[in-house]
């Protein structure tokens, strides 16, 4: 996430479900819808919670197909564990979650639940937005509300079609929502710049942030609020980027004890 928990860690724990109605194939977040993936029998709050505090995490998060079906512990995770919990989702849900990344996929999905839904949200939202290319007319609805409510808005392409195309989807979407960022081999825009005096006020490369320049949720040059929220550190831990390479490490389900 870029604007919730920034410069922190978060452990993702993605739960597969035995039914899959859900069709998603070429992007590289599918991989956690897949109904194949391993998992344990069973796995305990208390066992998360020692998981995270041995990880040295700043937050959790439930992905997957599985991950609705906890829905109604959320609270209790959230109790028990002491930390922000959040979900990851692809469909309308009601959640108790501290924050939710929403993946929205525009060749198979209609805009019309997922606007609804972010205008009554009670949790934090970051929105992904999958199409194949980029299509400015595909993203302005959505640009347009997540842009309202500052909710930041994440496209991912399959096919980028060169630099100019993206610098002219990133152009037209970031004059509805200043929180637009563009994720696409060689051409992404990752860096958050302030709506009012266009300074920039977040450096990154890609999920690694190089800086934060805000004081007190607030553009350094001209005093603007913005939205971050649980802010952890100005920039990503140095040791962890090592490790990491600012990727997620992916641990397998059956090495836990």
């Amino acid at each position: 996430m870029y604007h919730y928990l920034s410069g922190g860690r978060v452990l993702r724990i993605v739960i597969p479900s035995e039914f899959n109605n859900f069709y998603c194939i070429d992007y590289d977040i599918c991989s956690i819808y897949n109904m194949n993936l391993p998992s344990l029998k069973s796995f305990t709050i208390q066992q998360i919670k020692k998981l995270a505090e041995g990880l040295n995490v700043d937050g959790i998060i439930l992905e997957g197909l599985g991950a609705v079906s906890l829905q109604s512990k959320i609270v209790e995770i959230k109790k028990e564990i002491g930390m922000p919990t959040g979900i990851r989702i692809a469909k309308p849900i009601n959640t108790n979650a501290d924050f939710i990344i929403y993946d929205h996929f525009l060749d198979n999905q209609t805009n019309v639940e997922l606007i609804r839904f972010l205008k009554g949200k009670n949790s934090w939202v970051e929105l992904q937005a999958y199409y194949e290319i980029p299509l400015t007319e595909k993203f302005l609805p959505i640009a347009k509300v997540s842009g309202e409510r500052n909710i930041p808005l994440h496209i991912h392409l399959l096919n980028h079609m060169g630099g100019k195309s993206v610098k002219n989807l990133y152009k037209e979407l970031i004059k509805l929502n200043p929180y637009t960022y563009i994720h696409v081999d060689l051409y992404g825009e990752y860096d958050t710049y302030c709506p009012k005096c266009n300074k920039p006020v977040a450096y990154r490369e890609e999920n690694i942030l190089k800086d934060l320049e805000i004081k007190n949720n607030s553009c350094w040059n001209c005093g603007y609020g913005l939205p971050f929220y649980n802010i952890v550190a100005k920039k990503t831990d140095p040791l962890f980027i090592r490790v990491s390479h600012g990727d997620t490490i992916w641990i397998d389900p059956r090495s836990i004890r």
